[in-house]
């Protein structure tokens, strides 16, 4: 709890307010495709909320339904074109980064921070920055654990977990994800 207070002493007025906006409406309005007129405003309204918070975003971006990125907003960069899939939820204390023209399933899990473990038991937290490169596809349900890059052009098969890094244009797929195929191999 004492964490969250302190992030929120750090942020700003406007900060603030897209927070509590975003967490109370914004994230429970419809999804865009799905929803017509309605989706694609309530997908607006979600985007134009967010840009205050995100570290860094492009032109044209999407954060769809039921996206939960905590208080670490700060910390999130999203390139052009590049999207959170619906029910996406982004953990940690480390930087996501995500490059330009990135599609995401529903229900991705993304860590940036993981407990450090000893022979004597937790010592405190260990964190990375998650970073997705340009023009990847990920899968619904994929868990991306911290310190990982997605190279350019990869694509995660559904239900993945990613525990290292992938290859530029890999496909992955797995517990833990392995490359099954390379995409030049098509």
């Amino acid at each position: 709890m004492k964490n969250i207070i302190d992030r929120m002493n750090k942020l700003g007025i406007l900060q603030l307010l897209c927070y509590s906006l975003y967490y109370f409406i914004a994230i429970h309005l419809p999804y865009g495709d799905r929803w017509g007129v309605v989706g694609a405003i309530s997908n607006r309204i979600r985007a134009v909320l967010c840009k205050p918070l995100f570290k860094k975003t492009g032109k044209t971006f999407s954060v769809n339904k039921g996206v939960d990125f905590g208080f670490n907003g700060n910390l999130i960069s999203l390139g052009e074109c590049a999207n959170l899939g619906n029910y996406a939820w982004v953990r940690g204390n480390g930087e996501l980064i995500i490059g330009n023209h990135v599609m995401m399933g529903e229900d991705v899990v993304i860590y940036t921070q993981d407990h450090r473990i000893t022979r004597e038991g937790f010592d405190g937290y260990s964190v990375g920055a998650v970073t997705i490169k340009d023009h990847v596809w990920i899968g619904g349900r994929v868990i991306l654990l911290k310190g990982i890059t997605v190279g350019n052009n990869a694509v995660v098969g559904a239900g993945s977990v990613v525990t290292k890094d992938v290859p530029d244009n890999a496909i992955v797929a797995g517990n833990p994800a392995r490359v099954i195929k390379m995409r030049d191999e098509l």
